[in-house]
């Protein structure tokens, strides 16, 4: 069943929204006009996106007793590019102390962050990999870890005889491509394990159809792992049309409430979810390190968590699972 994520009234009022504003931005004080400040710019700041929301939240505890300043910000969407290149020239003409960016794959993003870096504003990235060409203080999941849990529950769920297919984003996801290196790491080495990566563009309705495809053309294939909620949403409704949810395993990344209820019905066998409190809270600490000119590492990995139908009710996964709860 193809679950309904908006209600006709609320589309046509983010849409109405979306026509007066660019962007949304929120001052927290910590201290007066004098004091150090510290922009975060979020990829997106959808009040629908939990995740984001969540860095948000770590952001505000992590400038708490600083003194400092905290500006957020972000782009409506998360694939928006051309929204945050106009948010982040505008950092560039405020120059605060420091800026904690989590950053849309763009050229042009990449360019106004050099500037940025090259105006002396301190630069720390977050929730993408370690880019040389950025030169930047990063803090992210170690993804190439995360997709090699995402491989080893796909062996275990088939008895070690994986046949697994990946259900991508984008092509040009460094993201993606670090946890399909990963997933390979931990599946190749069953003799004809992978399928192939399958690219979805953050539609449910590509992925569906890409699932469909596959369960036909690959009656073998016994496992899929999606990584994107768009592309797990997807999958799950031709699972479950195709009868097969006790054939396919389905493993996914992210914790969406849709995919926390494909969990409860049994639809997933796992889920990788990240910790994006702890993202903002360390994002903004190390951006305070900085200012402070204290040694910071360069690349801070922060892990995952697997969360299956046998630990989402543990008091640490709840938390985790309902952050706003």
């Amino acid at each position: 069943m193809r679950i309904q994520r908006f209600t006709v009234g609320m589309g046509l009022l983010v849409a109405a929204t979306a026509l007066f504003l660019v962007f949304y931005f929120q001052l927290y004080r910590g201290g007066s006009a004098n004091e150090p400040r510290i922009a975060v710019m979020l990829k997106s700041t959808n009040v629908r996106s939990d995740f984001w929301q969540t860095v948000r939240e770590g952001a505000v505890a992590g400038v708490k007793g600083s003194g400092a300043r905290l500006e957020v910000m972000g782009s409506l969407q998360d694939t928006d590019a051309a929204a945050q290149v106009r948010l982040l020239e505008d950092v560039l003409l405020r120059k605060p102390e420091a800026l904690v960016v989590a950053p849309i794959e763009d050229a042009g993003v990449r360019k106004v962050l050099a500037r940025i870096r090259e105006a002396g504003i301190k630069l720390v990235v977050m929730d993408m990999p370690t880019d040389p060409d950025l030169d930047a203080v990063t803090l992210s999941s170690n993804y190439a870890e995360a997709g090699r849990e995402a491989g080893e529950i796909a062996v275990a769920e088939t008895a070690g005889a994986p046949r697994v297919a990946v259900l991508s984003d984008y092509e040009s996801s460094s993201v993606s491509a670090e946890r399909v290196k990963g997933i390979r790491e931990a599946i190749d080495a069953n003799e004809n394990s992978f399928v192939g990566t399958f690219y979805s563009e953050n539609d449910e309705d590509r992925a569906y159809v890409l699932a469909t495809n596959l369960l036909s053309s690959e009656p073998d294939m016994n496992a899929i792992i999606a990584l994107s909620e768009p592309a797990a949403l997807g999958a799950a409704k031709a699972v479950e049309e195709a009868g097969k949810q006790n054939v396919v395993k389905l493993i996914a990344f992210d914790s969406s409430l849709y995919e926390i209820k494909l969990m409860e019905e049994g639809s997933l066998s796992a889920m990788i979810v990240q910790r994006p409190f702890n993202m903002g809270y360390l994002g903004v600490r190390t951006a305070l390190k900085l200012i402070d000119r204290k040694p910071v590492p360069r690349m801070t990995y922060i892990d995952s968590i697997v969360v299956t139908r046998d630990n989402m009710y543990s008091p640490e996964n709840q938390k985790l699972l309902f952050p706003f709860r």
